[in-house]
């Protein structure tokens, strides 16, 4: 018998036959053909967009010693950056809802000719709300890795438009590698998560907070409720599934507890919202779906969790 490490032996030397104790082996290439691209809307303006915003990041770099930016802010554009750039080589490629990626360049921007951090904060965090409503309406109307991919990108700049000027206290390193199951999670799996999270806040809401965290957590309390309550509203009959956050819940003594409570809720969420508004066949699903994915990735940062380029995405 010849082993399959004597089979890789042959073909790694590029031997076309070779004969062992009788036998000849004959390397055979077989033909590969790439998948058909998923169909996805074309958004000819993007990379112009992106370039833009790698623009106005790297002019806030190249002044962050006279501007005086922290070496969080710092760090942040750094990270933000390349995020952008990772999204470019996505958005150029054949395959886009596949996350398949080019090292074609974005396109050259025109020069930055604002002259404070301020502004060129404005500037950059107005781009990015442009590009959150632009990314959503492409995502409306999509199904499947598409709607997820626009989906996600609406959710990334909706997030950074608000955050990043403050800068990001933890950044992810989340690539393009996993693609998400669209079979899995149904209105029964979302409610289950629903219930968990509004639960979870109330554990959070038990320890000793400021008037303004208070506030916070209990706004994101309603929204999970509100939530819930839309789910039941499309699915009266709907029953919540086994929940999907797998941690040990437990009241929050202090204020570190209760913002973890809350991180580690969302964090958990967003696989959720993505595959449920990438696998749905109904509109009005992946309506509520792309919202609750912005909603919980702005959250999530907002309460000190990791910003990740491609909110929504299993990572």
């Amino acid at each position: 018998m010849i082993g399959r490490r004597a089979l890789l032996l042959g073909g790694t030397l590029g031997l076309g036959a070779w004969t062992l104790a009788g036998c000849t082996v004959v390397n055979v290439t077989l033909p590969w053909n790439p998948p058909t691209p998923l169909p996805i809307e074309a958004a000819p303006d993007v990379p112009a967009q992106l370039a833009r915003l790698i623009a106005l990041s790297s002019h806030l770099l190249d002044s962050a010693e006279s501007w005086k930016l922290s070496r969080r802010q710092v760090s942040s554009l750094e990270w933000f950056v390349e995020a952008v750039e990772l999204q470019g080589q996505v958005v150029l490629s054949s395959d886009p809802a596949r996350r398949q990626r080019v090292t074609t360049p974005l396109p050259s921007a025109a020069k930055v000719t604002q002259s404070s951090a301020k502004a060129t904060y404005a500037t950059l965090s107005t781009l990015l709300l442009k590009l959150q409503v632009q990314h959503r309406a492409r995502a409306l109307p999509a199904g499947g890795p598409a709607a997820l991919l626009w989906a996600s990108l609406a959710a990334f700049s909706g997030t950074m438009a608000t955050r990043l000027p403050s800068g990001l206290a933890h950044r992810g390193d989340d690539g393009t590698e996993l693609t998400p199951d669209l079979t899995s999670t149904g209105r029964d799996q979302v409610l289950a998560l629903c219930l968990q999270a509004a639960y979870s806040y109330e554990l959070a809401l038990a320890a000793q907070l400021t008037a303004g965290d208070e506030h916070a957590l209990q706004q994101r309390l309603k929204a999970w409720r509100g939530l819930r309550d839309q789910v039941l509203a499309l699915s009266p009959g709907a029953t919540a599934g086994p929940p999907p956050i797998g941690y040990e819940l437990r009241p929050a003594k202090n204020r570190a507890g209760a913002l973890a409570l809350a991180v580690q809720t969302e964090t958990a969420a967003l696989p959720v919202f993505g595959a449920w508004l990438a696998g749905t066949s109904e509109a009005v699903e992946r309506r509520i779906g792309v919202d609750a994915l912005a909603s919980s990735n702005t959250v999530l940062v907002a309460f000190g969790g990791t910003a990740l380029r491609w909110p929504g995405w299993p990572s």
